[in-house]
């Protein structure tokens, strides 16, 4: 695990340098096993904001069964009118919205049962986030974060130690605060380093025209009875689709990183890739409105 060390430290240090202060990874924020949680189910409510296609490349460790699980999450994303609101991505709020939550007797800290049932409702894999958590958020993306978590997974054993947990963490607000800027960039039309009401409605009016963009070329491809929206078969349809691009997606991810041909990746063949996945998430890459 020397290299993986090595690879968090180097990851850390990219952090600090270029992105503002204050962020976890420069060590301005709370690293106790609370704060990484927390951090950790502020990053589980971040990716369920997105609507891209963030740690895709993660399908390389995953079955048919996996697969077609992820494709029926994307399409019901792909057929689900964006809940954007048009404001910027705050990381500092979604774990404020985490400690309200269980925050139960409001004394501004987790007691030992509080924390227990966070770390309960979190979970490890995508069938332990449960719905307390997942209430938080009109459209919560299961897999989306399962492909975040296999990509800091860096050991392979399924779970999250402390250091890959803090990775995750950092890397998840890294990519919030990457967002932020692009989106003020994009519509903060006078300059002030936030959105008003005008500037929020014109963002979310780009993410709408972007989404109806994409869900009319759907329709126009899936809609073999033409009466303007997919049913129920012509959603199977698309999903078989998505799940058969998935399944050449791994193949051409294999070919690449299972370099014993033994068709898995081992801990060490994985690890290139995981690292490749991190890049993309801290630089913002595959998010929606790329």
């Amino acid at each position: 695990m020397n290299r993986s060390a090595s690879h968090r430290r180097l990851l850390a240090a990219a952090l600090c340098f270029t992105l503002p202060l204050g962020l976890v990874a420069c060590g301005k924020d709370d690293a106790s096993e609370e704060g990484l949680y927390v951090g950790e189910a502020a990053a589980f409510l971040t990716a369920s904001e997105e609507g891209g296609d963030i740690g895709g490349d993660a399908v390389a460790d995953a079955d048919v069964t996996t697969m077609t699980s992820m494709a029926g999450e994307d399409t019901d994303t792909l057929n689900a009118e964006p809940t954007d609101d048009g404001n910027v991505c705050d990381f500092s709020a979604r774990r404020q919205e985490v400690l309200d939550k269980y925050d139960t007797d409001g004394d501004g800290t987790l007691s030992r049962a509080e924390f227990a049932e966070l770390r309960a409702d979190l979970g490890e894999r995508r069938d332990t986030v449960r719905p307390r958590l997942a209430a938080l958020r009109q459209r919560a993306r299961h897999w989306a974060f399962w492909r975040v978590r296999w990509a800091f997974d860096e050991d392979g054993n399924g779970k999250l130690d402390a250091a890959e947990r803090a990775a995750l963490v950092d890397a998840m607000e890294a990519r919030c605060e990457r967002l932020r800027d692009e989106r003020l960039e994009k519509f903060d039309a006078n300059g002030d380093g936030k959105l008003d009401a005008t500037e929020r409605q014109a963002a979310r009016q780009a993410v709408l025209a972007k989404w109806r963009e994409k869900h009319q070329a759907l329709v126009a491809e899936y809609d073999t009875n033409g009466n303007g929206v997919l049913d129920d078969g012509e959603r199977v349809a698309l999903r078989q689709d998505r799940v058969a691009a998935a399944q050449q997606r791994r193949a051409t991810l294999m070919a690449t990183y299972d370099t014993n041909g033994d068709g898995v990746l081992s801990t060490e063949e994985a690890l290139p890739l995981r690292e490749a996945i991190q890049r993309r998430i801290i630089e913002g890459r595959d998010a929606a409105e790329e």
